[in-house]
């Protein structure tokens, strides 16, 4: 089995950390988010994974060549962003040799054991299998007892008899080689749009729902700070790098990571808060319900801010 990783996107949402870093490459507990995603995918014995860039290119090129992968692993990178589709469809020649590949969106974080759905797929025969949680947030794909997408967004797709459940996409879907026929030569194009227009003709568009496991995607600064908070608890011990350096008489409360070469200056208060690499703290400041952005000097009250330079 091969994989790509989608990490094409702009990220307008999570600005202006954005501006710094692209967001497969946010730290999560500490670890950019895409080389967890790596590893994960790269421990399921694939062969060999694709990854997209757009923003900030150079960066996902640069990570991706200074670590030691299972898999090989390659970065192209877009000009023009192509969409999901086109992203994709970009990766053909690279995805074809084998019978399916795994997609994965590169702002998500999960626990699943994906090894159940990969044989669904297997033993369906599907086209598409989308792999569905529920996280009542954005419950959007309804499927039917047997699996088939029924609508989009409130939107029907297919009729069926059988009463249908809602749930979330979680970015991750296993695709059959032979539906990269079907892609249209466009250059830009959106994946859940082909997958509509299949599934309303019929074909084997289906959703696999996965009961255990965590998931949550870091598209806005709120659901990226919600991740650390159930990674490391209201009440959890704070994760600080071990080459942090953090002065005496420092409170911390909460969830709180502390990133790479960052400073803390003695009497800080820091709470609920998510601190990056190369951060200059100076003492006595408090820094509450803030992401604070690699580089950044800080001093005097902040709370519920995004903090960069400048």
């Amino acid at each position: 089995m091969k994989a790509m990783i989608l990490a094409a996107g702009l990220g307008t949402r999570l600005e202006p950390l954005t501006t710094i870093r692209p967001k497969p490459l946010f730290p999560v507990l500490n670890r950019a988010l895409l080389g967890i995603t790596i590893e994960q995918v790269g421990g399921m014995g694939t062969t060999g994974i694709i990854i997209n860039a757009h923003h900030l290119a150079e960066q996902v090129e640069q990570f991706v060549a200074g670590e030691q992968w299972d898999a090989e692993v390659e970065v192209r990178v877009e000009p023009q962003i192509l969409g999901t589709g086109g992203g994709i469809k970009n990766c053909a020649d690279f995805l074809h040799d084998a019978p399916f590949f795994m997609v994965i969106n590169a702002d998500i974080y999960h626990t699943f054991d994906l090894s159940n759905a990969i044989h669904y797929h297997q033993e369906t025969k599907n086209l598409a299998t989308l792999l569905l949680c529920d996280h009542p947030a954005f419950n959007q794909v309804g499927i039917d007892h047997e699996g088939h997408i029924v609508s989009v967004r409130g939107q029907s797709i297919q009729k069926t008899p059988a009463p249908s459940r809602t749930l979330t996409f979680t970015g991750i879907h296993i695709i059959s080689t032979e539906l990269l026929n079907s892609m249209p030569s466009t250059e830009f194009f959106g994946i859940m749009e082909l997958y509509m227009e299949l599934a309303a003709r019929g074909e084997a568009i289906r959703g696999y729902h996965i009961e255990e496991g965590y998931w949550q995607d870091i598209g806005t600064v709120e659901t990226y700070r919600a991740l650390h908070r159930d990674l490391i608890g209201e009440q959890g011990e704070p994760v600080v790098h071990p080459e942090a350096h953090v002065e005496e008489a420092v409170r911390m409360e909460g969830f709180v990571c502390v990133g790479k070469g960052t400073h803390i200056g003695s009497g800080s208060i820091i709470k609920d808060s998510i601190i990056w690499d190369d951060v200059w703290i100076e003492g006595g400041s408090v820094i509450e319900g803030c992401i604070v952005g690699d580089g950044t000097q800080v001093r005097g009250v902040h709370r519920e801010e995004v903090l960069v330079p400048g």
